[in-house]
């Protein structure tokens, strides 16, 4: 199935809720415990979990779960017993490009296939500094070239979230520059974009990000790079080539400090005539929607089911809802 006619492009959406007061008490309890400096030890020191966290048991109830594996790492298929969709997730977790999946990531992939009836593909692909970047995208591109085959008729869309989104965004400018098929759409969750962390506007929300270190992120992109330059669009997509790709959506808070790259990210889209749709929400952290109980994340999710399913929704629905 070849991306729809009908497809919602441009959106610019300012989210207009107050913050929950759930998102509130998280930033202040990260604040209190000195979150971020914990994150910013855990990448220069290598302190992540290596381990992919395991499909929980209520997952496996509710949904079919099968686990396969593709040169010596697990590969993940999670889909509804019924009423399945054409649509395939691949979703690539986030984690600094150093973390493995979480227990929170598969709260986000439940809630996903909740609202969308999808099939979800999620691989443990290899992670710094053991592995780079070369090796996550030759693992990754691998697979979903098995998927294409696989399921030629099939709608594949990409779903990462942080480093997870920037794979995504990388993913897409390496199959275009092989001429290869691009996915229907790629949808970007708090996407880090940029390894260098050298846009000058990132120090705006520095203060405000309780998550997030520009020294800790620095140190987690160079073990990732490789022997790659920093700004090579595999490793910051944000300094490919950005024309000719998929219709690409982005989710991001403005307590974020990747949030800036974000924002560039729209206007170097918007530039080159993409179909790009960015929306912003006031004063949430990085990586939010993966905690799932929150309101703002189960907006986020039921605009991503909205996204998926384009070819039924006019664009002023989500614009209102």
């Amino acid at each position: 199935m070849q991306p729809t006619d009908i497809q919602i492009a441009n959106i610019d959406y300012q989210h207009n809720k107050s913050l929950s007061a759930e998102a509130r008490l998280i930033l202040f309890t990260m604040s209190l415990i000195g979150f971020k400096g914990k994150m910013e030890k855990k990448m220069i020191l290598n302190k992540f979990e290596i381990e992919p966290a395991k499909p929980p048991k209520s997952l496996q109830r509710k949904f079919t779960v099968q686990e396969t594996e593709q040169d010596g790492r697990k590969v993940w298929r999670v889909f509804p017993v019924e009423s399945k969709t054409d649509l395939i997730i691949l979703f690539l977790h986030g984690g600094a490009y150093m973390a493995n999946i979480s227990k929170q990531h598969w709260n986000l992939i439940r809630q996903l296939i909740n609202e969308t009836n999808a099939t979800m593909v999620i691989p443990d692909y290899p992670l710094a500094p053991a592995s780079s970047c070369e090796e996550a995208y030759e693992f990754i591109e691998n697979l979903y070239t098995g998927l294409t085959a696989e399921f030629p008729s099939e709608r594949i869309a990409f779903v990462g979230d942080s480093a997870g989104g920037g794979i995504a965004f990388g993913l897409a400018q390496l199959l275009r520059n092989e001429g290869k098929k691009q996915p229907d759409q790629i949808i970007l969750l708090s996407p880090w974009l940029d390894v260098t962390m050298s846009n000058h506007d990132i120090s705006l929300t520095e203060k405000a990000d309780k998550i997030l270190s520009i020294e800790g992120l620095r140190s987690a992109g160079q073990k990732y790079a490789g022997v790659l330059d920093m700004k090579d669009y595999r490793v910051s997509p944000i300094y490919g080539d950005l024309s000719g790709l998929c219709s690409i959506s982005v989710f991001t808070g403005t307590a974020d400090i990747l949030n800036a790259d974000a924002k560039k990210c729209k206007e170097l889209m918007r530039e080159q005539q993409n179909n790009f749709n960015y929306f912003e929400y006031p004063g949430m952290f990085h990586d939010w929607v993966i905690i799932t109980g929150l309101k703002e994340s189960r907006d986020v999710i039921q605009k991503i089911h909205q996204l998926a399913e384009n070819h039924k929704m006019p664009e002023q629905e989500i614009l209102l809802n």
